[in-house]
């Protein structure tokens, strides 16, 4: 039997597909810090960027992946405290 409940599989799915439909450059910024654990310095030498474009970069993944998944389309920051 799966750990997971049927509606919590569809949910990481449904994250996994968000991810993978953000822009190519945004993903691999955004998958370094929350995957690699990079600090948003460290992106921004790997990418050759500023800071301030990483820390764009990932508003736009983050604001991507909370449209894609869920329905009310709420801001990015309300999933905070959740």
């Amino acid at each position: 039997m799966s750990r997971y409940t049927r509606a919590r599989r569809h949910l990481l799915h449904q994250y996994e597909r968000a991810v993978d439909r953000i822009d190519e450059a945004d993903r691999a910024i955004f998958l370094g810090h929350r995957v690699e654990e990079l600090s948003y310095r460290q992106l921004a030498e790997r990418h050759g960027v500023s800071v301030v474009e990483v820390e764009e970069a990932m508003i736009r993944s983050l604001r991507f992946i909370a449209q894609s998944v869920d329905s009310k389309n709420r801001r990015w920051w309300q999933f905070w405290g959740r």
